[in-house]
């Protein structure tokens, strides 16, 4: 893994952020199309990340989260800005 900017890490098959709804790494695959923007991404289409009872749904629109109503966390229907990646060692990646 390396960090490519403030907000994204490049991961094996694709980049990396940090999500404060779920507070851990989520992974966006190569697949995804990305602006190229590595401060204030877009990727499509919207990424959908399920697991037991959880899930995280949103749409990264210029650096914005924006949350879908599905979520199970508490930022469900909330934007809010791709939070700065803080260190190498800062959670696992999905």
């Amino acid at each position: 893994m390396s960090q490519v900017s403030s907000v994204l890490r490049r991961v094996e098959g694709g980049f990396a952020h940090w999500c404060p709804g779920c507070e851990e790494l989520h992974r966006l695959p190569d697949s995804w199309t990305f602006d190229g923007n590595l401060e204030s991404p877009t990727f499509t289409p919207s990424f959908k990340h399920e697991w037991r009872e959880h899930v995280c749904h949103y749409v990264l629109t210029s650096g914005v989260l924006n949350f879908c109503g599905d979520c199970t966390h508490a930022l469900a229907g909330h934007a809010v800005p791709l939070p700065k990646l803080k260190d190498e060692g800062m959670g696992d990646d999905d």
